[in-house]
Order: structure tokens, then C-alpha cells, then sequence
């Protein structure tokens, strides 16, 4: 690629600083990226494998995870230009066709992680009515939680979240202390057991959702763009992971030998007292809410861009035939500072993957195991592969110094996810 199209394209993207955000608010923002459904569907796979092999299974997951970012972000660095996404690094370094492969794989995981979200919402809505003695079928609690996903999903300022995501941060910190209450209490009483600690058996049921615990792959790139000092980000990104992974694997392993045979899939359903209970689903809730709108933000962005780039390639055509591909990419929208979809592709796109992901929600499997499906498929692709050939493909002709031992190991550990995770989920699930 000549130079003059990365500056074009940079030059074309360039915007004034007012809204960027601090380090502070960029770790809060990824630090939710990361802390997702899946920190609270950890502690019941870990049963599943054991307290103590479970630690040997994690660690090599989040150190591959924090590789494979910090290899994205070094292409990005190096591409130095503004306002790129993971899908622009991709086709700039492996060609459209692995664009379009990504931007297959980003959609399906985005709406697999959004479906997760929403029927950890509708259970939560299920389980609350149902201790004050109202009972609600799956579809009637699904289209109460309408009501606040759906306005959620016309925000389209990622902006927005640099104020509300560390108060979603805190909530989630709350839910999960309340957890850590309700463990104590059962701890006091002696009711705990360290006997379930290697089931080695289990470990690719394990493996997938430990890999959506580090789910923030897709955030990295915006967040990123949101920095006034990009070259910040890559510290930021590696105390933000280290953050959400750390909270993830001690509430796993403290939950563990607490509730046993007990545990359930979702962790704050474990807790027996009702109000304990409600108090862990509302502040969980709203940090869920927080950041379904920042996990949906990559897909709906890229879907909108490849139309809007079709439109304008084809008005541009009738007055400038020879146009530069990646001065296609960058379609500037007079209303992008709006807090809401104001165009009617973008409230077309947003509603009907909102239907989509709301009719298979009602349909969908058991959780843990859908869960461990998604992140063996699509994370293993999307979280370690792309990030890994991308930054093989672009340092290979640079005087950059290739870690090959890291890409042998995270391609290991995607190889393995992916096969061995995929075939013991479908055999869960069918």
C-alpha cells in the first residue's frame, strides 16, 4: 500500500480532540468491554474442571489474550492512521476477502454475546418477579426487557459511555461483592469443600467461556481512537485486561468451593437469600446494560460503513471513475456527533439486528454451552487468529523483530480451542 493513501486516509479521518477521553476513562471503558457474560457463567465451567486445574487452563487463555491485542494494537500504531477499525487493519494487511471473514465472524460473536446478555436480563426479570410471586413465561420477560435494550441500541456515540462506564464498573463491582458476601456467610457456617479441584476431563468445556471472559478484542480499536495519545493505549489495554481477568478467576475460584454441586450457570442466581439476590441482579444488570451498547458498537459501525461506502462509491463514480479504495472507507456523516441513529439506514440496521437477536435469544440452548460454542469458534478466530496473521503479514517485510515463539503459542491455543471446544459443545448441546 503507497504511502500517499495511508496519509489521505489519515488526513480525511483527522477531527478535533473536545470529546476524546483520558487513560482513565479508556481503562474503565475496556476494563467493561472485558468484564462480560462471561465472569459470571465462569464459575459453574470451573466447577466443571475443577478449582485448581482450572488456574492452569486460565493462564495460558489471558496471557494469549493479552498477546494477540498487543499484537493488534501494534499494527494499528504502526499504520498511524486515525479512526481505524479491526476490519481496516485486516483489509489493509491480509486482503478484502479476510476482511469480509472478519466482519462474518465479528457479527456472529456479537450477536452470540448479545444474546447471552440478553437471557442473563430476561432470567433476571424471571427470577425477580418470581420472588414476589409473580410468574412469567421466557417470551413475556424477553419483551420486558424491550423497554431499555432497544433505546440502548440507537445510541451510536461511544462518547456517550466515557461518563457512564466506571459508575457500570462499580456496579458490576458491587454485584460481585455481594457475591463475595453471600460467600462469606456460607464460609462461616462451614459450608465449603476443596475436594472438586481436577477434572481434566472437562477442560474444553472450560476453555470457550474463559474466552469470552476476555471479550474486549472488538472494543480495542474504537477505544483506542478515543484517546487524545493513542501511543497511550497499549499500557492501558494491558492494565485493563489484567484488571478484568483477575476479577474473573477469583470470583470463580472463591464461588467454587462455596456452592459445589449447588452452582448454578449463572453465578448470582446461587445466592438463597432474596434480597442478597436482587441486589447482586440489579447492579449487574445495569453494568450489562452499560456495555451491550459498547459490544454492539464495532458490528453495527462496520455493517453501516460497508453501505454507506457502496452509496458513495457509486455517486463518486459519476464524477471520478479512478477512486482510491481507502478513500472510500472513511464516509463522513454531517450527524456523526449524534447521540442516536438519525438516518434511516442506521435505524434500519439497528432495528432489524435488534429482531434477529431478540428472536434467537428466545430459542437459544443452554447458556453455558452456547456460551462455550461462541468463544470456541468465534473468539479463537477473532481474538487470536486474525490478530496473529495480521501482525505476521505486516512485520514481515519491516525490520520489526517477528515473535515467533508468541505466535506459535497463541495459534495453539486457538487451534485447540477451536476443534476440541467446538466438538464438546455441540456434543452438550445436541
Amino acid at each position: 500500500m503507497e504511502n500517499r493513501e495511508f496519509e489521505e486516509l489519515s488526513a480525511n479521518s483527522k477531527k478535533s480532540d473536545r470529546h476524546k477521553s483520558t487513560p482513565i476513562q479508556a481503562y474503565f471503558n475496556f476494563v467493561k468491554s472485558n468484564l462480560g457474560i462471561g465472569a459470571i457463567v465462569l464459575p459453574f465451567v470451573t466447577y466443571s474442571v475443577g478449582w485448581f486445574w482450572s488456574i492452569f487452563l486460565f493462564l495460558p487463555v489471558a496471557f494469549s489474550c493479552v498477546q494477540s491485542s498487543i499484537l493488534l494494537i501494534a499494527v494499528a500504531d504502526h499504520l498511524a492512521v486515525d479512526k481505524i477499525l479491526y476490519a481496516d487493519v485486516i483489509r489493509i494487511t491480509l486482503g478484502l476477502k479476510w476482511a469480509f471473514s472478519l466482519d462474518i465472524a465479528i457479527v456472529l460473536q456479537l450477536v452470540g454475546i448479545c444474546i447471552a446478555y440478553l437471557i442473563f436480563l430476561t432470567e433476571s426479570v424471571t427470577q425477580s418477579l418470581l420472588s414476589i410471586g409473580v410468574e412469567f413465561e421466557k417470551w413475556q420477560s424477553l419483551c420486558m426487557t424491550l423497554i431499555i435494550i432497544f433505546p440502548l441500541s440507537y445510541i451510536k456515540n461511544i462518547h456517550f459511555f466515557h461518563l457512564t462506564s466506571k459508575y457500570g464498573f462499580y456496579a458490576a463491582l458491587l454485584g460481585f461483592l455481594v457475591v463475595l458476601y453471600d460467600c462469606y456467610l456460607r464460609f462461616s457456617q462451614g459450608l465449603y469443600s476443596f475436594e472438586n479441584s481436577v477434572n481434566i476431563r472437562n477442560s474444553f468445556h472450560y476453555v470457550g467461556v474463559a474466552i469470552l471472559c476476555c471479550e474486549g478484542i472488538l472494543t480495542i480499536l474504537p477505544i483506542r481512537d478515543s484517546m487524545v495519545n493513542k501511543l497511550d493505549f497499549k499500557m492501558v489495554a494491558i492494565n485493563s485486561m489484567a484488571t478484568a481477568f483477575g476479577i474473573s478467576i477469583f470470583i470463580a475460584l472463591i464461588a467454587v468451593p462455596i456452592y459445589q454441586t449447588d452452582i448454578k450457570p449463572i453465578l448470582i442466581f446461587n445466592l438463597e437469600n432474596p434480597y442478597l439476590q436482587f441486589i447482586s441482579i440489579v447492579f449487574y444488570s445495569i453494568s450489562l446494560l452499560l456495555t451491550y451498547p459498547l459490544q454492539l458498537f464495532p458490528a453495527v459501525q462496520i455493517i453501516e460503513r460497508m453501505i454507506l461506502e457502496k452509496q458513495s462509491y457509486q455517486e463518486v463514480q459519476q464524477y471520478q471513475p479512478q477512486i482510491n479504495e481507502f478513500e472510500n472507507n472513511q464516509i463522513q456523516n454531517d450527524s456523526e456527533n449524534a447521540m442516536f441513529a438519525d438516518t434511516k439506514i442506521q435505524i434500519i440496521i439497528r432495528t432489524f439486528a435488534m429482531i434477529c437477536i431478540y428472536f434467537i435469544a428466545y430459542y437459544v440452548p443452554h447458556l453455558s454451552h452456547f456460551l462455550n460454542f461462541m468463544g470456541s469458534i468465534f473468539g479463537s478466530l477473532l481474538q487470536f487468529c486474525f490478530p496473529v496473521l495480521a501482525h505476521m503479514i505486516h512485520f514481515k517485510k519491516t525490520s520489526e523483530p517477528q515473535p515467533k515463539l508468541t505466535y506459535t503459542f497463541v495459534l495453539i491455543v486457538a487451534i485447540l480451542a477451536m476443534v476440541l471446544g467446538t466438538i464438546e459443545s455441540l456434543r452438550a448441546m445436541l
